[in-house]
């Protein structure tokens, strides 16, 4: 597996226990070293604002982001994270407890990098991580 570790990984998602184990699962194999989450989208904006702000670097920046959550669902966070200058071009892996085709072609439209099911494996992970061109690129540097 090939390192992963300067990534930063922003986990969104609504569920408390699924970001609790995948914060687990993420760091039992080794793929990253700093995670941070929040279960509510509008704090993205913040969230992302608040680490370039201390020093992290927005080009380490992946975020796995939930499809299901209730007030802005992932497809709104993703056009709002499209849409702004500074943070469009951040890989973003979307989330979803089905494996619904509609949610998968929906992501990509949107431009999403990939999608995942939940619960995934560090393996899905990181063959989802390796299939987003700006990273492979990284990866292979």
């Amino acid at each position: 597996m090939s390192d992963l570790s300067e990534s930063t990984l922003v986990m969104i998602d609504d569920c408390a226990d699924e970001i609790h184990l995948t914060e687990q699962r993420i760091r039992r194999e080794g793929i990253v070293n700093r995670f941070v989450a929040a279960q509510d989208p509008e704090a993205l904006p913040s969230l992302l604002g608040d680490m370039v702000k201390d020093g992290v670097d927005k080009n380490s920046f992946l975020i796995l982001l939930d499809i299901n959550m209730p007030r802005t669902d992932g497809f709104e966070t993703l056009k709002s994270l499209r849409a702004s200058p500074d943070y469009k071009d951040i890989p973003v892996l979307m989330l979803s407890g089905s494996d619904d085709e509609d949610h998968m072609f929906e992501c990509l439209e949107l431009g999403g990098d990939g999608f995942l099911s939940k619960p995934f494996s560090g393996d899905e992970f990181f063959a989802a991580v390796q299939n987003i061109p700006r990273i492979k690129k990284k990866i292979l540097q």
